[in-house]
């Protein structure tokens, strides 16, 4: 990720970099025209309390806080609940640095592990690298910002530098005014003159020196003395790092990295999106991570980037559960479906947004365990007993569905609303199995027949043969008629195999993508490839959750890589997601706009949907078991320290091995599969050289076979699966 110091993209030809990356001063703001701004490149650092955008210097452009929250239920737009009170500031903040009076303005980007944003510049023979870092350690989330930067002569004379620190900032009104102090610090063995804005250094040839400022936005002065040495500055780098890594992992694709950074980039958006107090409970989210002062949270983009979290954050995940919780059913209906149906409950306003923290919860403690699991406890139970009462209160009659209002703030089409009806299905299973302790006596025998009821009927409902090919639709009416449309911001579709409802390859998820990304549906743009927002102005356009349920069409390899490279294709140089990337009567499809705001929502979706349906994992805590069967365009790849059972898991395949590393203190239950080659002959499977041929399963995958193995696989034990074709 990254680009060059001409603006090109490190590993790509980049739209992006054509469309412009200046930071114009007098840029409007999406406070007063959102729909209509597109939005110059920023790359965004955040430690969950303080967010930042920079612009393509590293300087700081827009900082903002959250000091409080306020319930919005039954008060705003239907898809916001919460609105987040926020203390903001925009403007200059940074280091500037002035060699033989010339200023570097175009350096390269670069990240350390695809975390934290390293710019390059050059003015003659003076290089300059800065860090720049939103401090964390632990829980500890400082209201601060650091600068680190190295400067080398890289010339034979000596040369001066002067650097010194620009602090022009303003408020916005609707929020608080973001307090701003600094400090410039030089290096205690290098003496330089300096007060706490400025220094000049005499660089000898070959010599490296090291600054960094401080920007502390908090209303104590207690960071400028925490990190009060460019030593203590290295030390914060070192365990921000820790702890940005997180429990992911780090993928690597030897024949196309970028894919691999791509992962760890969209779990940065999705977890930068998301803001927390001081006392650590979730604060809300933002469309992205491009900070604005606007208050409102979007309760299902503030899903679906904690979605991203279940899986590269767990402990972040947890308050974001809790949140969603205590915020996720209203008490009531409200705006302009209700006024159509003016009986419907607060469960029935979004009968999906209802279900989030149930289905998230779930999500967790399969993949980390009961006891990573910590939201806290009275708030999910009282939740969770609310859920189940609306759900068996409300339950169909036989063969029936869940009505509701809407998805977000958009209308769930139909009486019933397949994606909706599936997060109830999801729900109810869950509350039966994994938290069936909070629950009644009898409730969860009943939310078992539920979801046993709501599959059988989705699939009479919900699904229809057409053009000879059997799909789900976006929607059913009592009378029988189907909704002919795929709303692009409709995603519980695209997550159908994530949940579990069905398998990663059901067809009936495939020809609904491929009908969606066709003309048969009249939301799609031929020309740009997405589907679009329709709503009320030119400006609003293609909307990004159409381009992840774009990968749903894949069926070969060859499939899978033409719908990753259409991603690829509307990504921006730092690994952004945006919104809207198309105008909606766009006529030129390499017009890719950075529309709306970055795309949180699509960022934790595509981190879970990669995780499951491209690498094939599947993990549970409870049974010590994990499925590594990965359908990917790519012969050769790893993924190194995957979280598990207290631990790591590393999995790497090559052509025709896959290679299993069991990290934890634990035994494993490991299922290893490969997917075989179209029209191959399978002649042999072996484990750890030994034959398997008869204990091997052989099941359809996508356009071909796939050759899978079980095998225990103990503490610090590697297992290699290893098939021959021809």
């Amino acid at each position: 990720m990254g680009f060059n110091t001409k603006g090109a993209a490190g590993n790509r030809a980049s739209l992006f970099a054509a469309a412009g990356l200046e930071w114009p001063d007098d840029m409007v703001m999406e406070y007063d025209l959102g729909r209509y701004t597109d939005y110059p490149f920023s790359v965004d650092i955040s430690n969950n309390r303080l967010l930042a955008a920079l612009d393509r210097t590293g300087q700081v452009r827009r900082a903002v806080v959250a000091v409080g929250r306020q319930d919005m239920r039954g008060k705003t737009i239907p898809g916001v609940y919460v609105y987040k009170k926020l203390a903001f500031c925009q403007g200059h903040i940074g280091m500037q640095i002035d060699c033989m009076n010339r200023q570097c303005l175009s350096p390269a980007l670069s990240f350390i592990d695809e975390l934290i944003p390293v710019f390059d510049a050059s003015i003659g023979d003076l290089h300059s690298q800065t860090i720049v870092f939103a401090p964390q350690e632990g829980a500890s989330r400082p209201l601060c910002l650091i600068q680190l930067c190295q400067l080398t002569n890289r010339g034979t004379t000596p040369l001066d530098v002067n650097v010194s620190m620009l602090s022009s900032t303003q408020g916005k009104d609707g929020a608080e005014l973001l307090p701003l102090k600094y400090n410039l610090l030089g290096e205690s063995d290098s003496p330089v003159a300096h007060d706490t804005c400025k220094a000049m250094l005499r660089l000898a040839p070959g010599e490296s020196r090291s600054v960094a400022s401080v920007f502390d936005f908090s209303e104590q002065e207690d960071n400028l003395h925490t990190f009060d040495s460019i030593q203590e500055c290295r030390k914060a780098l070192n365990v921000t790092l820790k702890a940005r890594k997180g429990s992911l992992g780090k993928v690597q694709i030897p024949e196309d990295p970028w894919y691999g950074e791509l992962i760890t980039r969209s779990a940065e958006l999705a977890r930068q999106s998301l803001l927390l107090l001081a006392d650590g409970k979730a604060a809300g989210s933002f469309w992205g991570s491009n900070a604005n002062p606007l208050p409102d949270v979007w309760i299902r983009d503030f899903g679906y980037c904690a979605m991203g979290l279940v899986d590269s954050n767990p402990d972040l995940a947890n308050p974001m559960i809790e949140f969603l919780a205590q915020y996720g059913i209203p008490d009531h209906a409200w705006e302009r479906e209700s006024r159509m149906h003016p009986e419907a409950s607060g469960f029935e306003h979004s009968l999906g947004n209802s279900c989030l923290a149930a289905v998230l919860a779930s999500m967790l403690v399969h993949r980390h365990g009961r006891k990573a699991f910590t939201a806290d406890q009275r708030t999910f139970t009282q939740y969770v007993r609310r859920l189940a009462a609306d759900l068996i209160a409300e339950r169909p009659e036989q063969g029936q569905l869940y009505e509701t209002l809407y998805i977000s703030d958009g209308p769930s089409r139909g009486d019933y609303h397949t994606g909706s009806n599936i997060l109830a299905w999801k729900a109810a299973k869950v509350m039966a199995e994994d938290f069936s302790d909070l629950l009644d006596t009898g409730q969860a025998e009943q939310l078992e027949q539920i979801a046993e009821e709501l599959h059988q009927s989705l699939n009479e409902k919900c699904v229809r043969s057409i053009d000879g090919s059997p799909m789900y639709v976006e929607g059913a009416n009592r009378d029988g008629s189907i909704i002919g449309v795929h709303d692009g911001e409709e995603s519980d579709l695209t997550m159908a195999s994530v949940y579990g409802f069905t398998s990663r390859d059901d067809e009936r998820i495939r020809n609904h993508a491929r009908w969606a990304h066709s003309t048969r549906d009249p939301y799609y743009a031929p020309i740009t490839g997405g589907i679009d927002f329709w709503d009320f102005d030119d400006s609003n356009g293609i909307t990004y959750p159409g381009q992840i349920h774009g990968l749903c069409r894949a069926n070969t390899r060859e499939e899978l890589s033409d719908a990753l490279l259409e991603l690829r294709r509307t990504t921006d140089l730092d690994g952004s997601f945006w919104w809207w990337p198309f105008e909606h009567a766009e006529q030129e499809p390499t017009k890719v706009k950075r529309g709306l705001g970055k795309c949180g929502w699509c960022a934790g979706e595509f981190v879970s949907f990669f995780l499951h349906d491209i690498m094939g994992v599947e993990r549970d805590q409870e049974t010590r078991s994990i499925r590594i069967a990965p359908y990917t365009p790519w012969r050769h790849f790893s993924w190194k320290d995957l979280a598990f059972c207290g631990g790591q898991v590393d999995f790497e395949q090559e052509d025709n091995t896959l290679l299993f590393t069991n990290r934890t203190d634990e035994p494993l239950h490991v299922y290893l599969q490969i997917a075989m080659q179209p029209n191959t002959m399978l002649e042999d499977v072996t484990l750890n050289g030994q034959s398997r041929r008869y204990q091997a399963s052989v099941v359809h995958l996508h356009d071909g076979s796939a050759v899978g193995v079980e095998e225990q696989v103990e503490p610090r034990q590697s297992v290699a699966l290893t098939i021959r074709t021809r």
